[in-house]
């Protein structure tokens, strides 16, 4: 299969862009989380840097595929559902509210921490 050189820059500059925003810590609809109740986390057993990187390739790799699915599957469904409940429902806004955040809150990048599982996915729904 051969890709045509276009297709190579974009293929390139969307991974930069990935791990430059995994980097930058969370994502844009990201919510913080709240801080641990009881001890710290044990700091993890092997932390080297070629385990750092692999997992910041990884999330990259895994937030080129996610966030398009999320942004023009996930979000844009449930604003449809959310829009739908509000008309049958008679204008109960706490209902479509629900639906609405169900759907386009939550993890929008993967993180090297959510790679090693020292951070928690927040699907679609989590609360």
């Amino acid at each position: 299969m051969r890709c045509s050189g276009g297709l190579r820059v974009l293929v390139a500059a969307l991974v930069t862009l990935g791990v430059a925003l995994v980097g930058a810590g969370h994502g844009w609809a990201q919510q913080a989380a709240p801080p641990a109740a009881g001890p710290a986390a044990p700091a993890p057993a092997d932390d080297s840097p070629g385990l750092t990187a692999m997992a910041a390739v990884a999330g990259a790799i895994g937030s080129v595929f996610y966030i398009p699915f999320k942004l023009a599957a996930i979000c844009p469904g449930m604003a449809l559902a959310s829009g739908a409940s509000l008309a049958f429902t008679g204008g109960d806004k706490e209902t479509a509210d629900y639906l609405l955040r169900a759907g386009c809150a939550g993890t929008y990048f993967i993180t090297p921490g959510m790679v090693r599982g020292q951070e928690e996915f927040q699907g679609s729904g989590a609360r």
